[in-house]
């Protein structure tokens, strides 16, 4: 079996201001499948597509997980198709219920396998992986504020903001077009590495300094932690949902450094 298992905590708040949460994770510790989601939708309609999103996403990398061993390449394909899928499943359900028009969500998913993760995103829900003290983002806003740091436009976020710029745009999300082209990746699994996948709530809120601090000194008590993540966001305003997954593979793998 090549599935990877997990110890996770996990904690979602619907935060101090918004009247609903949007926000929706799962996750499936034994089967090595993780999965966090922001919805956006008038009407209750984004908390239906952050659902259905998780949802369809890893009732496909369940699928794969149950297959036998395959390559790389393969598992890359996997996560990346599970986000295609969920990207058609909310599309059609907003296509069945007028009160769901112009719903949309974004979407990040990790699967553990072969002393790899594999993880695919759309949007700005983010990981990321402490890895010997040191926290790293894995994946990459899909927003327009961060499009235009990296076009140069800006020299960072906090200069774009200055200038009016949102960090709520989003230029990439699943249900925004029939076809979305997910961002994929994988890493070598480090005995110690910890993971974190969140929404906006957590990462636009609170400085990744502050996360890594947090993550360094809770990393042993992910149900603490999780907690102690979610307080922080509400620390900071609870202006926003916020979902935390953190997790740590329990097998420990070997290898040369992943990049």
């Amino acid at each position: 079996m090549a599935v990877v298992p997990l110890d996770v905590a996990a904690r979602t708040h619907v935060g101090y201001v918004r009247r609903h949460n949007e926000d929706a994770y799962l996750v499936l510790p034994v089967q090595g499948v993780l999965a966090v989601a922001d919805g956006m939708g008038g009407h209750r309609a984004g908390e239906q597509a952050s659902r259905i999103a998780v949802d369809a996403a890893t009732g496909v990398l369940m699928v794969a997980q149950r297959a036998d061993r395959f390559d790389d390449l393969e598992s890359l394909t996997r996560v990346g198709r599970a986000l295609r899928v969920a990207n058609q499943q909310v599309i059609q359900a907003a296509s069945e219920d007028p009160g769901r028009a112009g719903m949309g969500t974004t979407l990040v998913v990790a699967m553990f396998r072969d002393e790899r993760i594999f993880f695919a995103h759309a949007g700005d829900s983010r990981l990321y992986r402490l890895r010997e003290g040191g926290l790293r983002q894995l994946t990459r806003d899909h927003s327009l504020v961060q499009q235009l740091v990296d076009q140069g436009v800006f020299r960072d976020r906090d200069e774009a903001n200055a200038a009016g710029v949102g960090d709520n745009v989003l230029v990439r999300s699943l249900g925004m077009q029939g076809k979305v082209e997910p961002d994929v990746g994988d890493a070598l699994l480090r005995a110690g590495d910890l993971f974190l996948l969140c929404t906006d709530g957590l990462a636009g809120k609170v400085p990744d300094g502050e996360i890594e601090a947090l993550m360094n000194a809770c990393g042993e008590r992910l149900d603490e932690l999780a907690d102690r993540l979610v307080q922080a966001a509400l620390d900071a305003g609870g202006s926003d949902n916020v979902t935390v997954v953190v997790a740590r593979p329990k097998p420990v793998a070997t290898g040369s450094p992943a990049s």
